[in-house]
């Protein structure tokens, strides 16, 4: 196509010098400040681009104070792909030296970009891909903390053991940080004191397949933290909480020693992974949220829910669990959540033994107003336990039938002959038959 030609073959008309400098005198008249705030919501390679609007925007982008996000070029996560096709001799080999090439062409330009910017502050900070060179890890966590970032992403691979560094964050005073999410970093005793004590800031922290210490001490004079996430960080054997401001707890992992000192307004928790002994916990009753995965504990699960004290405040539960141990596990939550609106519930159901028949007994009034079934696959147990909430609230105004299989391939059985192939159309006639015993006055949705 020529220049000057649009799409339909008509001819465009250039614009006049005199047309171009009134478009840049209004793009320079724009008040002091609203160029900044116009930048900061834009990813950082669009604010890049805004230098070609006029003199005055030519190095404005330098400026800029949002968030940046580097989770590895398209080229690097494409090769990733092609790498998990590939194994062992020396086309592996070559892949890997492209890849790391690759990687230090990346690492080079994130290191080209920091380097340009002239901003005093910055929103956010996220490095989300595999590194190997561990002195550019600390120097983007330098900037960091120079540049007083609020949230701070940090993921780096399995195959680095990267400690966060304590004598960077002690460089200078870092008490802007907001949010810190890490993955496989190890975190020591010393830097959880700091972040507890220094960073008063701080209202999120998520630990994920991280070495910490073996108890942790959550707590501190000034402590806002409002969110707490534990995740498969196996060191991990004791933790002791004094959080006031404490909303939301996760912990996934293998059994835990507790300590709730005084977390009064937590009202969100999510368990998973071995660890059972949550029933015991005595912040329960006033959790409004829970999420259980109990697909790794069953059947002791059964016997700790049981133990169960009544849960008065909860309003929605989500849970995950293995066919029939997971609607016995329903039933015996349902009947401690008086107060419960919405139930979630994801069946990981992969073999046919599961496709049995429960017998429930009339029980107690519910009044649940929302019923999801995620991974339906029309199992006897499902239909049963549908029609026994059914039968057991006046108040359901909605029930979700979702026939999609919900499981990953590694959390299927090893031995492929032992599950059965997802035929989703079926389950899908499996869910419109179950649509004619529902009473028309409830929503039914199919996915």
């Amino acid at each position: 196509m020529q220049d000057g030609t649009s799409k339909d073959g008509k001819q465009k008309r250039a614009k006049s010098n005199n047309e171009k400098d009134y478009e840049e005198d209004i793009i320079n008249q724009l008040p002091d400040g609203i160029p900044i705030n116009i930048l900061a919501n834009l990813p950082i390679k669009e604010a890049a681009r805004t230098s070609i609007l006029s003199r005055k925007w030519k190095n404005l982008w330098t400026y800029f104070s949002g968030t940046l996000e580097f989770e590895g070029s398209p080229i690097m996560k494409d090769m990733i792909k092609d790498l998990k096709k590939v194994t062992g001799g020396r086309l592996q080999m070559a892949m890997e030296i492209m890849y790391d090439a690759e990687r230090q062409t990346y690492t080079s330009w994130i290191n080209e970009l920091l380097s340009s910017l002239q901003c005093s502050t910055l929103q956010g900070l996220k490095f989300w891909f595999p590194m190997k060179n561990v002195s550019d890890i600390d120097n983007w966590i330098h900037f960091a903390v120079q540049k007083k970032v609020q949230k701070l992403e940090l993921y780096f691979g399995h195959t680095i053991v990267y400690v966060l560094p304590l004598h960077i964050f002690k460089v200078e005073r870092f008490n802007s940080l907001c949010v810190l999410r890490m993955k496989s970093i190890t975190v020591t005793d010393e830097m959880l004191e700091y972040l507890m004590c220094n960073c008063q800031l701080l209202e999120t922290l998520s630990l994920v397949d991280s070495r910490v210490p073996k108890t942790m001490k959550v707590s501190g004079s000034s402590l806002k933290l409002k969110c707490l996430e534990l995740v498969r960080c196996w060191e991990l054997t004791k933790i002791e909480i004094f959080a006031e401001k404490l909303v939301s707890f996760k912990y996934y992992g293998s059994h835990l020693e507790t300590e709730f000192k005084s977390v009064p307004c937590l009202e969100e928790a999510s368990f998973g992974g071995s660890f059972v002994e949550f029933v015991r916990e005595s912040f329960l009753p006033q959790i409004k949220v829970l999420k259980l995965d109990i697909t790794q504990n069953s059947p002791e699960v059964i016997y700790w829910l049981s133990q169960l004290p009544k849960l008065k405040n909860l309003k929605h539960l989500e849970l995950v669990a293995c066919a029939d141990d997971g609607i016995s596990a329903c039933v015996m939550l349902l009947k401690a959540s008086p107060s419960l609106w919405r139930l979630k519930i994801k069946m990981l159901n992969t073999k046919p033994t599961y496709i049995t028949e429960h017998k429930f007994t009339m029980e107690c009034h519910y009044n649940l107003k929302e019923l999801e079934l995620v991974g339906f696959c029309g199992a006897a147990c499902e239909v049963e336990l549908v029609m026994y909430i059914l039968e057991n609230t006046d108040e359901l105004q909605k029930i979700t039938i979702d026939t999609r299989l919900p499981t990953k391939p590694k959390l299927r059985p090893l031995d492929e002959e032992h599950f059965e192939t997802w035929d989703l159309e079926e389950k899908k006639r499996c869910a419109w038959r179950l649509k004619d015993k529902i009473p028309p006055c409830i929503e039914f949705v199919c996915l």
